[in-house]
């Protein structure tokens, strides 16, 4: 998977928590890794997926960015309620199916519609491809995948009203020496039942030796030392300001008295204090944490 981090872009009144945006990121990264795997066993050539992006956004929004003609399956997520949208671009589809047919499967491919013979070979891949959120989505809550149909132009589509929110996921997509986006856009108020059970999900009660042992290792976490330290507001100099330094030197901290000092715990910020003493040594006061 790509080591840069996914998009966080969802938007009131449907945002959802940060446990419930990861969950769905492991979800779809899960899907990505699935859908190489059946795509490099199929083709018998080096496919590559990864996840790039989650976001929220309309139904209209998201119809209306598809490139025309592009592969479009609609899907169902039974028992769920609600219809999503697998989409392929055409000229991935075609190489494809160039290489189903025993072709090299070039990224010199048409763009246009399919005919019935091409749509029953693509079919089958897909119908495979989608199988695997089945196994994804495990995670959130047991669902079955299926195609119902495939459509070309997004257009004939009318799954949901046009200000209805989309969950949307893109994928970075690679087959041979063609790279494409593919994306997979399923209602909120689909998936935000099975997020929403996360929250709901009630803590595990430990009994007998288990419960002794984290209780035993809860103790033993409040003993450990962690190192502690109170520090003025850092301020930027430039290399050559650092190498002129002097004994005597005089260096502005640039940290107003009136400006409390920050305390950390293993470069962590936990609270403010002011500076003082205790005695004949030096001090400080938390004033806030």
């Amino acid at each position: 998977m790509n080591a840069q981090p996914m998009l966080y872009d969802f938007r009131s009144p449907n945002r959802f928590s940060r446990e419930q945006f990861r969950a769905l990121q492991m979800a779809n990264e899960t899907y990505a890794r699935q859908m190489a795997t059946i795509l490099s066993t199929t083709l018998r050539v080096v496919a590559h997926c990864s996840l790039s992006r989650v976001s929220q956004t309309t139904y209209d929004e998201y119809t209306t960015a598809l490139p025309n003609p592009s592969l479009l399956a609609v899907l169902d997520f039974n028992p769920l309620s609600g219809a999503g949208i697998f989409q392929l671009p055409m000229d991935i589809v075609m190489g494809v199916i160039d290489r189903l047919l025993g072709g090299p499967g070039t990224d010199q491919q048409p763009s246009r519609a399919l005919s019935d013979i091409e749509s029953g070979l693509i079919r089958k891949l897909v119908q495979r491809m989608i199988q695997e959120l089945t196994y994804a989505y495990d995670s959130l809550a047991p669902l079955k995948a299926s195609v119902t149909s495939l459509e070309s132009d997004a257009q004939f589509l009318q799954l949901s009203s046009p200000s209805d929110p989309m969950v949307v996921a893109d994928f970075d997509l690679r087959i041979g020496d063609q790279t494409a986006t593919s994306t997979l856009c399923i209602p909120v108020q689909t998936v935000q039942p099975l997020l929403d059970t996360l929250n709901r999900k009630p803590e595990l009660e430990l009994t007998g030796a288990k419960a002794q042992a984290a209780a035993e290792l809860k103790q033993r976490m409040t003993e450990v030392p962690v190192n502690v330290s109170v520090a003025f507001r850092p301020i930027s100099l430039t290399s050559k300001e650092v190498l002129d330094l002097e004994v005597g030197d005089i260096l502005p901290l640039r940290h107003s008295t009136k400006q409390p000092l920050t305390i950390s715990a293993d470069g962590v910020p936990v609270a403010t204090a002011v500076p003082g003493s205790h005695g004949h040594r030096l001090a400080c006061q938390i004033v806030t944490v």
